[in-house]
């Protein structure tokens, strides 16, 4: 069963793959395309890991590789739907956490290449989360609703002051709706949990990277991978995390 849920994780990886190329180009997802050239691929190409496995990912036509990213989508989300289903089992959680985790790869693909989180994935995640809240333990709509207020208003402050104090896109609304959807997902108290890793773990890596000179304090880091760990991190083990900080 574990085997089964990863390749069908490998086989939303590439799902993943397509809607993050296509979406922000506002394109419907379509049969994948070479990057480089716009070729269709051919369809042992549709699903990148098996092809860069067998060294057969190379484009018919310009012979360039299927970029990095696609493979390593795949191989991550064929690894995270077997862990979740080793979590949570063959049970309602399991295929809510399986949905955001997917729906949360997206959105980390698109920030990290385009410094772009779709409303047509947010808003839409967002309907799913308060649905996800009626099945979740220790969760209900109502501290979900709440936890998705508190982020947004977090959020929506630490925008206002970044772009005055950092300057203009330090951190954008698309930022302040996925706090929202982090706030439904884990629901109140435990969003203050995520909130508190998101700003840490941000925190700590663009440190790293200003430390390394790989940025300046004046670069545009993409935060929604931040929001998107301290959100997922928080469902799994947001409980088991506060009783060890409060014990």
């Amino acid at each position: 069963m574990v085997a089964l849920f990863a390749v069908i994780g490998i086989a939303t990886g590439a799902l993943v793959n397509r809607l993050a190329a296509d979406l922000p180009a506002r394109h419907p997802p379509r049969r994948p395309r070479c990057p480089y050239c716009g070729t269709p691929r051919p369809w042992y190409h549709w699903v990148a890991l098996p092809a860069a496995v067998a060294r057969r990912d190379r484009c018919p036509r310009c012979g360039a590789p299927i970029p990095l990213r696609y493979p390593l989508v795949e191989l991550a989300l064929g690894f995270l739907f077997g862990f979740l289903f080793l979590h949570y089992g063959l049970t309602p959680q399991f295929g809510f956490a399986a949905a955001y985790t997917a729906i949360l790869a997206i959105i980390t693909v698109t920030d990290l290449e385009r410094r772009l989180i779709l409303n047509v994935v947010t808003l839409p995640a967002m309907g799913l989360a308060l649905i996800g809240s009626f099945f979740f333990p220790g969760l209900s709509w109502k501290s979900a609703l709440v936890g998705g207020l508190l982020g947004y208003v977090t959020f929506y402050l630490l925008m206002v002051i970044g772009n005055a104090t950092v300057g203009p896109g330090a951190l954008g609304q698309g930022d302040v709706k996925l706090a929202a959807l982090v706030g439904l997902m884990t629901g109140f108290p435990l969003v203050v949990e995520a909130l508190i890793l998101t700003i840490l773990s941000g925190g700590l890596v663009s440190l790293l990277l200003v430390v390394t000179r790989v940025r300046s304090l004046r670069d545009p880091i993409p935060y929604g991978p931040f929001l998107v760990f301290g959100g997922w991190v928080t469902m799994l083990w947001g409980v088991e995390i506060a009783r060890w900080f409060l014990s």
